[in-house]
């Protein structure tokens, strides 16, 4: 009779230790408030003036123009070349090309990508 009451109170301890280590760890795992939801606004675009290209030996190896409105990140491609990330501040952005230079004479398209 003994050994059968040991046993019992061996499970039940082992159930609380388990239940006091798991309610442990869930405890820890906390969540920072953050912003969710859905919406929509509208996406107007930037407009893009002023752009004055850099050449090198028949290649243009920069670009720099103005954004109509202030943005944080700004990237651009040549002819659908790899985006490089542009430096500047708000409206006025350069963008180096000098790692894949583009011929002057084949190039067809710039792309600009800004963002807030």
């Amino acid at each position: 009779m003994f050994k059968r009451s040991s046993r019992v109170l061996l499970v039940t301890l082992l159930l609380f230790v388990l239940a006091g280590a798991t309610y442990a760890y869930a405890a820890e795992n906390t969540v920072p408030p953050t912003f969710a939801g859905d919406g929509e606004g509208t996406i107007s675009g930037y407009t893009v003036s002023n752009i004055a290209y850099s050449t090198s030996g028949g290649n243009i190896t920069g670009v720099s123009f103005n954004l109509n409105a202030s943005a944080t990140v700004v990237q651009a491609a040549m002819d659908g070349g790899t985006l490089v990330t542009c430096s500047g501040a708000t409206t006025s952005w350069s963008c180096d090309f000098s790692g894949s230079p583009v011929s002057v004479l084949s190039a067809s398209s710039l792309l600009v990508v800004a963002g807030q």
